[in-house]
């Protein structure tokens, strides 16, 4: 639909143009509007191939939250929760803003990471499930989302800095403590991804929880491309990765959840996905599930009512109980 609205806005011009001179040239009225025709497949075809690409690219690129998620004024305190306002510093030095919640009856730590366009409230009912349980949480927005610094948004390569600066945050608050606590790497959508490709260079954790992560940033801007322009798997989502690579200066291959997997520490592993999930198949759920070397794992898919990354929101209960389960099991 919206490449069909695109390629209608394009088409408008040419027909007034073309429309207009015909009226007043009448003996060549074919020939004008063949050229009009030509024209606008001309320009077409340098939307598609060139300028649409790039803008695309640098869209995504110089992404931040949706104005409707920087509207959302939830707190921990809504739900009853202490917490800490706070700032630390991504691994490559960027500020990150967040909340610390301190953990009470158990000796772990969420470092909570959420999704593209969103903010740090997207984690807030996932990880309040938890701190009632006695855990803490650190929930923080990710470069260029919420209250945090401006960065080059990346689908998962450079917030992994975000993350492994989360680690070394509560690293550094506990560490003239007699027991520090363990700490869990937990992201939903981009910020799964992105914990994945912190796991892959960090030890200091204990556990992982990756809700509804996609397979590779290659695959995810192929599926992506074809889900909501409607455009073929060639050439649009090769020329959008060209200038993506231009953009952020590393080469896509690079955001791989499968080749992270393999890097991650053999922790308890927790994957939750949905039937209903249009964005990403809950096949490459199953698909990490099993090339995991997690002694510890469990694969949770929910149903067709479901969508991208909203089991939390739909079915709070059953996701409370699946988290809080899973983690006093393996911790």
């Amino acid at each position: 639909m919206f490449t069909l609205i695109i390629l209608g806005i394009l088409f408008l011009p040419f027909l007034v143009i073309g429309g207009g001179i015909s009226i007043f040239w009448k003996k060549k009225r074919r020939l004008i509007l063949r050229w009009c025709g030509v024209l606008y497949l001309i320009t077409v075809l340098v939307m598609i191939l060139g300028v649409g690409p790039y803008l695309m690219a640098w869209a995504v690129t110089h992404a931040g939250s949706r104005p409707p998620d920087l509207k959302l004024k939830d707190t921990p305190a809504d739900f009853g929760v202490a917490y800490e306002d706070m700032v630390f510093e991504a691994q490559d030095s960027l500020r990150l803003k967040g909340w610390f919640i301190p953990p009470t009856r158990k000796n772990a730590v969420l470092l909570c990471t959420h999704g593209l366009f969103r903010t740090r409230v997207e984690m807030l009912v996932r990880a309040t499930a938890a701190v009632k349980a006695g855990y803490g949480a650190l929930l923080y927005d990710s470069r260029s989302h919420g209250a945090s610094d401006k960065g080059i948004v990346s689908l998962g390569y450079y917030e992994r800095n975000d993350v492994l600066g989360g680690i070394r945050y509560i690293q550094h608050r506990y560490q003239d403590a007699s027991v520090s606590p363990k700490i869990v790497l937990m992201g939903i959508s981009m910020g799964a991804v992105a914990t994945l490709e912190a796991a892959a260079e960090s030890k200091s954790y204990c556990a992982v929880v990756l809700d509804s992560p996609f397979s590779s940033l290659e695959e995810t801007v192929v599926d992506h491309t074809w889900l909501f322009l409607k455009l073929p798997r060639y050439p649009f989502p090769s020329l959008f990765l060209f200038w993506f690579r231009h953009l952020t200066g590393f080469a896509p291959q690079q955001v791989n959840a499968h080749e992270a997997l393999q890097h991650m520490q053999p922790v308890p592993l927790l994957i939750i996905s949905s039937r209903g999930d249009r964005r990403i198949s809950p096949e490459v759920a199953r698909s990490l599930y099993q090339e995991s070397r997690s002694p510890m794992k469990k694969l949770e898919i929910f149903g067709k009512d479901v969508g991208h990354g909203a089991a939390a929101r739909l079915h709070p209960e059953a996701y409370a109980t699946l988290l809080v389960n899973f983690l006093d099991t393996a911790l």
